[in-house]
């Protein structure tokens, strides 16, 4: 009769061999759960066997959270939000893994929207760990991080100030200013400065861009030329940047001797801006001009300095290109298309239209297309719009016009 102890320990013995491929599969079939995910489009495209995907990984044990908070760098938007789906269920399924968020939230190399779920789900279990977590959260490259440490800094300055304490307050406030992303924090950091004695430029610190060539005006009747391309648009698309005998003021815009558009020739005018937020207002110059096109165009110099990585005329930069516009527009960088909306009249705000654009050594261009309709209304008569260029934490960029050059 065998021993019963050695029964015992061949029995554990074959048992964890056993268990080996288990994991080996189990391990498979997150990858292969994950895989399929990341195959979830719009219009129900793998729809079927995402939801497969989700009800499989939702049962993951907590420590496994981390798998799939990484995966979140390789997703779309939308299988982003399956994945927080998946995320919250994990959370659930025993010991919250406290340790396994916070060292995934700790990393700022990780993807920010996921870093800021594990924030989230922190500060749902604990809600008194909030002064900890959020510590030098200003710097954050999660924004909504970043955003949270902010208004922290606000009110801290506002008790300061109670205080009687102007100068740590001023301290305060101007990191504020320069680590906000968020226009309207940074406009209340602005006027807080302001009412202590210390004004600031805020287009200059949102990275407004000010001055412009504005050519104009084109045909916009019954609001129908949004797809016409008028010969500013035309000769910038083919030549990456407009004739210099145009940047100058009442410069006739023609191709030859022969106008475009009609028997009137365009004509090229300055426009600047000395609005707080940069807003620049195309109705004085073009006499508020209605069922009209105006483009708007600028010229760049960018120096190695302002790029990382890479050598020569291959090293670019990835930016955002930024536009506020209450009437329809398109924007081109550099000659790509990167923004256009055929809207008018629906409100309009500091980084209402958002793409990106890359930016390169050397010379850069932008070309604005701004089209106004023939609304009678009072509250219709706005044609005007604000530009500037972020990274992509929305930190303004500022750039030195060439064009229009310095006076």
């Amino acid at each position: 009769m065998p021993h019963p102890t050695r029964i015992s320990v061949t029995s554990l013995l074959l048992c964890a061999l056993l268990s080996l491929p288990q994991v080996a599969r189990g391990q498979d079939s997150i990858a292969a759960d994950l895989a399929k995910l990341m195959e979830v489009g719009p219009a129900g495209a793998g729809h079927v066997a995402g939801r497969t995907a989700v009800a499989n990984l939702s049962k993951l044990p907590p420590e496994r959270i981390g798998e799939v908070l990484r995966s979140f760098s390789d997703a779309s938007p939308l299988v982003k939000n399956w994945l927080r789906v998946v995320v919250a269920s994990i959370s659930e399924n025993g010991d919250f893994p406290r340790e396994e968020l916070l060292a995934f939230f700790r990393d700022r190399q990780g993807d920010a929207d996921a870093r800021h779920l594990a924030f989230q789900l922190l500060i749902s279990d604990d809600p008194e760990s909030l002064p900890e977590l959020i510590e030098g959260g200003e710097t954050d490259p999660s924004l909504p991080v970043r955003h949270l440490a902010i208004s922290r800094l606000l009110e801290r300055a506002g008790r300061e100030q109670e205080a009687k304490e102007e100068a740590t307050a001023i301290a305060t406030l101007r990191v504020a200013l320069a680590e906000g992303r968020n226009p309207d924090q940074l406009k209340a950091a602005a006027a807080a400065l302001e009412k202590l004695g210390q004004p600031v430029d805020l287009a200059q610190e949102l990275g407004m861009i000010r001055d412009w060539w504005a050519f104009g005006t084109y045909d916009n009747t019954d609001s129908a030329h949004f797809a016409t391309v008028y010969l500013p648009e035309s000769v910038y698309l083919a030549q990456g940047r407009l004739p210099a005998e145009w940047l100058r003021e009442g410069a006739a815009v023609k191709a030859g001797s022969a106008a475009d558009d009609d028997a009137a020739a365009q004509t090229a005018h300055r426009v600047t801006s000395d609005d707080s937020l940069g807003m620049v207002n195309l109705n004085p110059t073009f006499a508020n001009a209605k069922d009209s096109v105006v483009y708007a165009y600028i010229e760049f110099e960018l120096g190695p300095e302002f790029f990382s990585g890479g050598e020569g005329s291959e090293r670019t930069r990835v930016a955002q290109a930024r536009l506020g516009c209450i009437t329809a527009n398109q924007v081109w960088v550099n000659g790509e298309l990167v923004t256009a909306n055929e809207v008018y009249h629906s409100g309009t705000r500091i980084d209402q239209y958002v793409g990106e654009c890359r930016l390169v050594p050397g010379l850069n261009t932008v070309l604005i297309k701004i089209l106004q309709n023939a609304q009678t209304e009072p509250w219709a008569q706005d044609w005007q719009f604000q530009y500037r260029f972020t990274d992509l934490t929305g930190a303004g960029l500022g750039m030195k016009l060439s064009a229009p050059a310095a006076e």
